[in-house]
């Protein structure tokens, strides 16, 4: 894991291991079944708490959080629009942009042009722990965007982004949860699954032996074979 920084500030994180392969393997899976994977593997409360979810029960999210760190604010210095000069130029491909919003209410703390800024500099998704508006127009363009609610008021003069690429907290399910730049995000229609960044393959090839077995394990459940013979030969139920 390593962090470039220079004057923008720009702070690109580099993971170790090929994005798109991680990617692919990842989405076919589901939040229940990752949450499970860290589970066995030691680590717990690792779930954004109930009630944030995408906009569309199809949208999915999943690669290295890129982190934002905002406060409410009534400031309506315009120079604080260099700072997101630096976040979008940080950007690398295939990460996901989350946001903490310090349980601000006030406003829209996420939109199209935000969305559509981030999506042409690599980013795949959001998830904002707080709300979004322009959320026709998010649909509409396809970009996964997860929320706890929406709210069409404009976020200039209320709510702004301060830092980017530093760890932040959002709400779990256990009280705060700790995000770090490059930490794996999965999201689906149940919520989203934190996974730390070393744990991301070790986490991936749990899921995916789990997913195959399950595979394995409906079909015989389909077929009318008796549970616990399904179970003590898939392990999986």
């Amino acid at each position: 894991m390593e962090i470039i920084a220079n004057t923008y500030p720009v702070r690109q994180f580099q993971t170790n291991y090929d994005w798109e392969e991680i990617r692919a393997r990842y989405l076919p899976l589901y939040a229940g079944l990752v949450s499970d994977a860290l589970e066995h593997l030691g680590y717990h409360s690792q779930c954004m708490a109930s009630g944030i979810y995408p906009l569309t029960h199809t949208m999915k999210v999943a690669g290295p959080a890129f982190t934002c760190h905002g406060i409410a604010t009534p400031s309506r210095d315009e120079k604080i629009h260099d700072i997101r000069l630096g976040m979008f130029k940080s950007m690398t491909p295939g990460v996901v942009q989350v946001r903490d919003t310090q349980g601000d209410t006030s406003c829209g703390q996420f939109g199209e042009i935000s969305a559509t800024a981030a999506a042409a500099h690599g980013c795949v998704g959001a998830v904002i722990d707080g709300s979004t508006r322009d959320s026709n127009y998010l649909i509409d363009m396809g970009f996964p965007t997860f929320c706890r609610f929406r709210n069409p008021v404009e976020a200039f003069g209320r709510f702004m982004v301060v830092d980017y690429q530093i760890p932040i907290y959002v709400k779990g399910m256990d009280g705060l949860l700790k995000i770090n730049p490059g930490d794996y995000i999965f999201g689906d229609n149940d919520g989203v699954v934190v996974v730390p960044y070393d744990m991301t393959i070790q986490v991936l090839e749990l899921a995916e032996e789990w997913f195959a077995s399950e595979a394995k394990s409906r079909k015989a459940m389909a077929e009318g074979k008796n549970p616990f013979d399904v179970y003590e030969e898939f392990g999986r139920f």
